[in-house]
């Protein structure tokens, strides 16, 4: 087998092209990434309903297809079943896997000694939206992650020291890049009825651990001249996600969905400020969008974010009246405003890179298919840093 022509399988999310999550968009950038660079040869499963076009090919990725059945809350397991099932009867080197949800089904895997890498994504099992069942489950598979995987992938050091504190489990420290899809576009200033750096932005789920309700009630408090332009839906309507649409006004703006890559990253270039509240887990791609595209950003005051933003970033507390008098010193403030866009972008620039990113993930790979097939310690690879954004 030669090194650098790995056969490698990628399971756990929607497909390519991305759909909807920031999985999808490092799914798609690390596959066509490993294919065009690295030599490897990827292999991606797809859930069928997500696409009407099913090519067996993108951009040299191997697209396979399999149904998704179940609704939100069994459709990722099951299809994760399937392709786990049909990984084990192909020759793959590797079989990377997003979301621990999906642990639990991966012992097919391990009992045929084929090398298997998580991504532990963020503190899933703190999620508001699960019930308490869910929330059981997504912790205990987070358990059985850290003990049935070859390797685990972070995408924050706060979360890779969680996984070591929490379950004596190393790993291997890649974050994402917020470079996606198409050049901004000023069409989304016509689309929307905006004008340059004169409105709000926040991209998000309509989800409760994203915090777009408690935003809208600060900003309104603040009885800002510029709107607030909210884009981002529910997959499935909740409760949540009607009582968000429902405090839509004239300055706060519901735009629901926005999935043309060109106008949503001319929103990020083209606003005042981009607010983020998501507190669960992890380095999140919606923030790293806005920073790469020079929005000055202000978000929520949790660990992760800390991580990303580094020591020069303006931060609001989850407490009533912060952000408010945030928005009020920052709207009369046009210098501040400037400087905060221009260090987010040349941290993103410096930190945040997709090439960066597929060559740390192609080192992990062939050093965990090496170990698995020379014998040496697992430690061997565990002990190497492979991302190394200062090498671009």
């Amino acid at each position: 087998m030669k090194q650098n022509n790995l056969k490698i399988a990628i399971i756990g999310d929607r497909g390519i092209p991305a759909r909807y999550s920031g999985f999808s968009t490092l799914v798609e950038q690390l596959a066509v990434r490993l294919v065009r660079d690295h030599d490897m040869d990827v292999t991606v499963y797809c859930r069928s309903s997500y696409y009407e076009e099913k090519p067996k090919y993108f951009e040299g990725v191997r697209c396979r297809y399999f149904a998704s059945p179940g609704g939100k809350n069994f459709e990722s397991i099951i299809h994760s079943n399937m392709a786990v099932w049909h990984a084990l009867i192909s020759s793959y080197d590797l079989v990377f896997i997003v979301d621990p949800g999906n642990a639990p089904f991966v012992w097919p895997l391990n009992l045929r000694r084929l090398p298997t890498v998580f991504h532990t994504d963020g503190m899933g099992w703190k999620r508001r939206k699960w019930t308490p069942f869910q929330q059981k489950y997504y912790k205990w598979s987070e358990w059985v992650c850290a003990r049935l995987a070859t390797a685990l992938v972070t995408d924050s050091r706060a979360m890779q020291e969680y996984y070591l504190s929490e379950y004596k489990a190393p790993s291997s420290f890649i974050p994402y890049s917020g470079d996606v899809g198409d050049s901004a576009s000023d069409d989304c200033l016509r689309k929307f009825g905006l004008e340059k750096n004169e409105f709000y932005l926040v991209v998000a789920r309509l989800e409760p651990e994203n915090n777009v309700d408690l935003i809208m009630q600060e900003f309104r408090a603040a009885e800002l001249d510029r709107p607030l332009v909210v884009v981002g839906g529910a997959r499935y309507e909740s409760e949540y996600s009607k009582i968000v649409m429902a405090q839509a006004s004239e300055n706060v703006r519901c735009a629901g969905p926005v999935f043309e890559t060109e106008i949503l990253n001319g929103l990020y270039q083209n606003c005042y400020a981009y607010l983020h509240g998501h507190e669960v887990g992890g380095t999140n791609p919606s923030l790293l969008r806005a920073m790469h595209w020079g929005a000055a950003c202000v978000p929520l005051n949790v660990v992760f974010h800390q991580e990303v933003m580094g020591d020069d970033g303006l931060f609001f507390e989850n407490s009533p009246g912060n952000l408010t008098e945030i928005l009020k010193k920052i709207d009369d403030d046009p210098k501040q405003v400037e400087r905060l866009g221009r260090l987010a972008k040349e941290r993103s620039d410096t930190l945040y890179r997709w090439d960066a990113v597929a060559a740390g993930y192609a080192e992990l790979f062939r050093n965990v298919v090496a170990v698995r097939k020379n014998g040496a310690p697992q430690q061997s690879f565990l002990d190497v840093e492979v991302y190394r954004p200062e090498e671009f």
